[in-house]
């Protein structure tokens, strides 16, 4: 009788141990059982995500091109995220990649303009293509990423005319394998 009183014991030991160990597993009683059952909870409550992203608010263009900085701090708490700065869209007509003016006469005048990312990519617009989502700059921690902005300065551009335009940032967190 107390052997099977040992092994009930141990039995009762061992289904504690593996219930707690493996968060998913179960206990049962039937009819014949004199145990009780019980349920250990758990619940993490995570701090949220904190970060600061800057960007400059106005940057004068130099014809060879002009680096730009976006810095992130007080990055914490991603929790398998990225912070992802993007082109979320600019000024012009249909989110094109341009500068514009007025020459001396009052006329309209544009200038296109081309960014080229920290690992090498040329982003640039045409008439069918935008770039509306693409990736500038991503942390997961404290730092800063670069980017050139410059003129694409053709033949026919008009000289003598102040081109301006601007762009506007999409700033969110992101999965860290997301694209």
């Amino acid at each position: 009788m107390k052997s099977k009183k040992i092994i009930a014991l141990m039995t009762a030991v061992c289904a504690v141990v593996s219930a707690s160990a493996i968060s998913a597993s179960a206990v049962s009683a039937d009819q014949s059982s004199l145990e009780s059952l019980g349920t250990e909870w758990t619940f993490e409550l995570k701090n949220d995500p904190t970060y600061t992203v800057t960007i400059p608010s106005a940057v004068a263009l130099s014809q060879n091109g002009t680096q730009v900085d976006i810095t992130a701090e007080n990055v914490a708490n991603l929790d398998g995220q990225r912070v992802s700065v993007t082109i979320a869209g600019t000024d012009a007509y249909r989110n094109q990649m341009v500068l514009e003016g007025k020459d001396s006469k009052g006329m309209n005048k544009s200038l296109r303009y081309s960014i080229t990312t920290a690992e090498g990519e040329r982003i640039e617009t045409n008439l069918t293509e935008n770039a509306v989502g693409k990736e500038l700059a991503s942390f997961t921690e404290d730092g800063t990423v670069s980017f050139t902005v410059a003129p694409i300065i053709a033949p026919s551009s008009t000289k003598g005319v102040t081109y301006s335009g601007s762009m506007i940032y999409g700033i969110e967190l992101v999965d860290v394998d997301a694209q």
